[in-house]
């Protein structure tokens, strides 16, 4: 029975890291300047199907707030 809850334990984890990395990548690719409006939308699009709501309210809680750091600087 220890095994079976290990091995799933193990799993959980790299669900996680495979998703924060898919989740950075997203960013990463949103963020290049040589990407069209539409480039980006379909970006956008497509982390809505991968992430979560909790997540994509986060993120864009985040994006939203380092936007507006960046205007008042």
């Amino acid at each position: 029975m220890s095994e079976s809850k290990n091995f799933h334990k193990n799993l959980q984890i790299l669900k996680k890291r495979v998703k924060e990395r898919r989740k950075q990548e997203l960013y990463d690719m949103m963020n290049e300047a040589s990407n069209t409006m539409e480039d980006k939308i379909a970006l956008i699009k497509m982390s809505l199907t991968e992430l979560d709501a909790k997540e994509v309210t986060e993120s864009f809680k985040t994006l939203i707030n380092n936007d507006d750091k960046t205007k008042k600087e």
